[in-house]
């Protein structure tokens, strides 16, 4: 399996929750739907199609901040003049990730990003977070096949539904981020939700996986790339 490896960095990134109005609330790291939009702004695209998989790898540790942002609002239910409102706003400090992708785009995304190219701007969630994907390499990665029977060491981020059981070692810190939303349908409309495991700092961490993927849920591939680092792609 080919895999393009590429990296994105910001000083700030925003990740809004969907169930957070008044204030806004961040996921720790970008989404699959944020990656899939980034994606689709390199390559033009309104709307990522086909079959693609990801893969992220957090290269910094989680830090947030809250500031008080003003924000351009509407009157009661959009009929009153526009204001400027506070707003409260959760942002991630300084992330950095190393994105894994394979799919049917890749040859385009490997020529737009190495050559420094996007038809949109990319941006870590919000507008105001600008991004520049830098490429890193194309891999040829090995894929294991189910059933999964040996425990697995990794840097990605993990389905929750693909851990059979964590194996703790002293001095990592293990998170755990719920109800990402999963496939974006348009017109702010979502299918799916994901449950994700992390290390907080990016650093390597053990499991004992599924020994097959479980019926009905969201689909996973583990890959072995030629250094021998174990990623996950979903």
């Amino acid at each position: 399996m080919e895999v393009l490896v590429f990296d994105l960095k910001g000083e700030i990134g925003h990740f809004r929750r969907p169930d957070t109005t008044v204030t806004h609330a961040s996921y720790p790291f970008i989404t699959r739907t944020a990656l899939w939009g980034l994606l689709g702004s390199i390559l033009g695209l309104p709307q990522l199609t086909g079959e693609n998989w990801i893969g992220i790898r957090l290269m910094s540790r989680v830090s947030t901040v809250s500031q008080e942002l003003s924000m351009l609002g509407k009157g009661w239910l959009g009929n009153g003049p526009e204001f400027n409102r506070p707003t409260s706003i959760e942002l991630v400090v300084r992330p950095s990730y190393r994105i894994y992708y394979a799919g049917e785009h890749l040859g385009r995304l490997r020529d737009m990003i190495s050559t420094g190219r996007s038809y949109y701007h990319t941006y870590l969630g919000s507008a105001y977070c600008l991004t520049f994907p830098r490429y890193v390499d194309t891999v040829d990665a090995d894929e294991l096949l189910p059933p999964y029977r040996q425990e697995i060491t990794t840097h990605t981020v993990i389905p929750s539904h693909a851990i059979a059981r964590l194996v703790p070692q002293r001095g990592l810190e293990y998170g755990r981020v719920g109800g990402l939303q999963y496939e974006h349908l348009g017109e702010r409309q979502f299918r799916g939700t994901l449950n994700l495991i992390y290390e907080v700092s990016g650093r390597k961490y053990s499991f004992v996986p599924q020994p097959d993927p479980p019926a009905g849920r969201h689909p996973y591939r583990f890959c072995t790339l030629p250094e021998g680092e174990v990623i996950c792609l979903w």
